[in-house]
Formats: structure tokens, C-alpha cells, sequence
């Protein structure tokens, strides 16, 4: 269990989302914001706390504070990119809460499809760090060259194939298929993936997050004053945050699972459930392999086993023994950056997730990001 004061999540906000360029997503954010504090049956005079990602000049917890005319608050963070990513704010959040310096928390993370597209260019030549051995090989802004190379290597040492990598992208159409705030509805087969582009040769296009524009928002609070509030509270069983060792995207020892591994093994220490009471994960997937990662790292398979323990994507998806990112996470339901997860996690234990419901889901297990910056929690009922 957390230290402090017991937190549960009682507020879940969105803005809608949006495909054009050229939309200011500093409204959405607050519009996410504010349906975030009425669904929790509270005021914007309630809160006293704002944490947000990734802290853009124009779209600071400050800046939110001015949108919602609160007069003070006791505590605020704008999380930076070496956060892991939406979470970091709710992570704040949470240990702002149960630390005691604030009460009442508002989370959020607005994206635009511009900064999608964008995050994690470098400036080209001269380089220095560790930028100096990649650019001469083209790897200019990690991220992606990068993951192709984490998926070439995981098949190589793990075994497996490409189709595992497809079961995700499959699976992520099959739950948007039921979500109607999901940018992409349509489905797809394992012949739409494998004839994908290659990206970055092995990471194909649908190995890849959708970016579009749009926000989402949170609201965290003591478990005992969620009690007395108007939603089901969903309580925050436990959270952890893990870099691995030598943090790099690159130059890591543990090339395949970053941070995963040892943020995992921290979130069930502190855990009072264990892999076997999930019912339901969201797991990050702004691309197919950190995913992956995580469903091994969390100990929901072993390592090495996702192929068989996937099941032809039978077991993640709408009626599987543990359904997986069942918004079309960041495939379909579009680029926000992570938080979603956290508000559709709340929304299934809550049961009011609609057609893409998980019946009886009381346990649910949050994972973002990869590499050196990641993050984990539990939610329970």
C-alpha cells in the first residue's frame, strides 16, 4: 500500500479529439478539466491542487489555475519530458495528496497533433552525449529508430515474430471499435499490419500511436473524503516509477524492457493485490513494443512467453481472460499521451464503460511509458 494518506481517483474528464492541425488545445484542456470536477460532484473552488504534462510554456499548471479562477494553490507541478509521460502528473498528483499538501488534485494532459508528430527531435550536428554515436547513423530523435531496434532484438533473443506485434495493433481497433471518442474505429486484420510501411524497418506504421489533438483530466483526492462524493471511488492501491539501470534510451543495460522490470517489481511489493487479481490492463502503447514489455514485466506472462500467452490476441481483447487497453489506447484512440489509460481504468472499475465494459472488473493495473522514464499503478474498488 501507498504511504500517507489513502488516495482514490473520483473525477474523469475529455475534451473531444481532433485529427486538423492548428487547434489550441489550451481549451480542450479546460473543458476536460471542468467535466473532470463536475463528475466528481466538486467546484473549481475545491481545488487546491494542479499537476499537469509536460509543462509547454502556454499550458502550465498556473495557466490552468488562471482558466478555472481559483484563487490559490498549496501545491502544483508541470512534470517535464523525463517523466513518464501522462502519469507523471498523476503520480504528483498522488504523493501531493497523500503527503498532505494538497486535498484535492486536478490531473490533466493536453496534446496537440503537432507536438505528437514532433516530441523527441533533436537539434541535428554538432551533437554531444550520447547523441554524438547516433546521429552518424541517422537515429535522429531516438525514439522511433530506436524502437525498431528494440523490436529486432526482443525477436532475436526472446523468439516470437512480427504477428505478436500485430495482435496489439489488432486488438487496439477491436475495443475502439466500441468506443465512440476513438479517432480510429475501423478494424483491422494481421494482413493490414504486416503490409503496413516500415517505419524504421522493423517497426511498421501500426506499430505506432496515432497523434491527434484533444485532453484529458483527472481529479484525485483522500480516499475518505472520496467516500462522501457523488462517483464510486477507485481507489490508488499502489504506484511505483523505474528507470533501469545506466537510464538511456539507447545505451541501456537492459535494451528490451527499459525501466519496466524494476518499476514493476516495486508496484507489487507495495501492492495488497498481486498480477493474478488484474482484471483489466491498460497498458501504454504508443508503440506495440513497450506494450509487450510491460505485459511481461508486469508478471501477467513471462518473459519470452507473450506469443503463446496472447493467444492469436484472444486474450486481450473483448471477452479475453485479461482485456487490454480497451479505449484502442494510444493506436486508435489517438495520442493522449498516457492519462487516458488512468480514466479508462477508472471508468471500467466504476462499471460505466459502456459497450467496451469488462464485467465484474474490480483490480486494474496502469503502466506508461518505457526506457528510463516509466510508471505503474493499481487501482482497486
Amino acid at each position: 500500500m501507498s504511504a500517507g494518506r489513502a488516495t482514490a481517483i473520483v473525477g474523469v474528464g475529455y475534451s473531444p479529439v481532433f485529427r486538423e492541425k492548428g487547434i489550441d488545445s489550451r481549451p480542450l484542456a479546460a473543458q476536460a478539466a471542468k467535466q473532470a470536477i463536475a463528475d466528481a460532484g466538486l467546484n473549481s473552488a475545491d481545488i487546491d491542487g494542479i499537476f499537469e504534462y509536460p509543462g509547454l510554456p502556454n499550458e502550465v499548471s498556473i495557466a490552468m489555475q488562471r482558466m478555472l479562477g481559483i484563487q490559490n494553490l498549496a501545491s502544483f507541478g508541470d512534470y517535464a519530458g523525463s517523466g513518464p509521460s501522462g502519469m507523471a502528473a498523476a503520480l504528483g498528483a498522488h504523493m501531493a495528496v497523500a503527503s498532505g499538501a494538497c486535498d484535492v488534485a486536478l490531473v490533466y494532459r493536453s496534446i496537440s497533433r503537432e507536438w505528437g508528430q514532433q516530441s523527441g527531435q533533436v537539434v541535428f550536428p554538432p551533437a554531444d552525449g550520447p547523441s554524438q554515436y547516433q546521429l552518424p547513423y541517422g537515429v535522429a530523435g531516438a525514439v522511433i529508430p530506436v524502437m525498431g531496434m528494440k523490436k529486432q532484438r526482443r525477436i532475436a533473443e526472446l523468439g516470437g515474430s512480427e504477428e505478436d506485434y500485430g495482435y496489439i495493433s489488432i486488438n487496439a481497433r477491436k475495443w475502439s471499435a466500441l468506443n465512440e471518442r476513438a479517432a480510429l474505429r475501423q478494424e483491422i486484420t494481421m494482413d493490414d499490419y504486416l503490409s503496413s510501411r516500415y517505419v524504421a524497418e522493423p517497426l511498421r506504421l501500426l506499430d505506432c500511436d496515432y497523434p491527434i489533438t484533444g485532453a484529458c483530466a483527472v481529479i484525485i483526492t483522500t480516499a475518505e473524503r472520496a467516500a462522501s462524493l457523488q462517483q464510486k471511488p477507485v481507489l490508488i492501491d499502489s504506484t511505483s516509477l523505474g528507470t533501469g539501470s545506466r537510464p538511456d534510451w539507447t545505451f541501456t543495460d537492459d535494451f528490451i524492457f527499459g525501466g519496466t522490470r524494476d518499476a514493476s517489481d516495486l508496484l507489487w511489493k507495495r501492492s495488497s493485490v498481486s498480477p493474478a487479481d488484474v482484471n483489466v490492463a491498460q497498458l501504454y502503447d504508443g508503440f506495440t513494443h513497450i506494450a509487450i514489455s510491460w505485459v511481461e514485466a508486469l508478471g501477467l506472462c513471462g518473459i519470452g512467453e507473450f506469443g503463446d500467452w496472447v493467444d492469436g490476441g484472444r486474450t486481450i481483447g473483448p471477452g479475453g481472460s485479461m482485456p487490454m487497453n480497451t479505449t484502442g489506447g494510444q493506436l486508435a484512440e489517438g495520442r493522449m499521451h498516457g492519462l487516458s489509460f488512468v480514466a479508462e481504468a477508472v471508468l471500467q472499475l466504476r462499471g460505466q464503460a459502456g459497450a467496451r465494459q469488462v464485467p465484474d472488473a474490480n483490480v486494474s493495473v496502469v503502466a506508461n511509458a518505457h526506457g528510463p522514464q516509466c510508471g505503474a499503478m493499481v487501482l482497486t474498488t
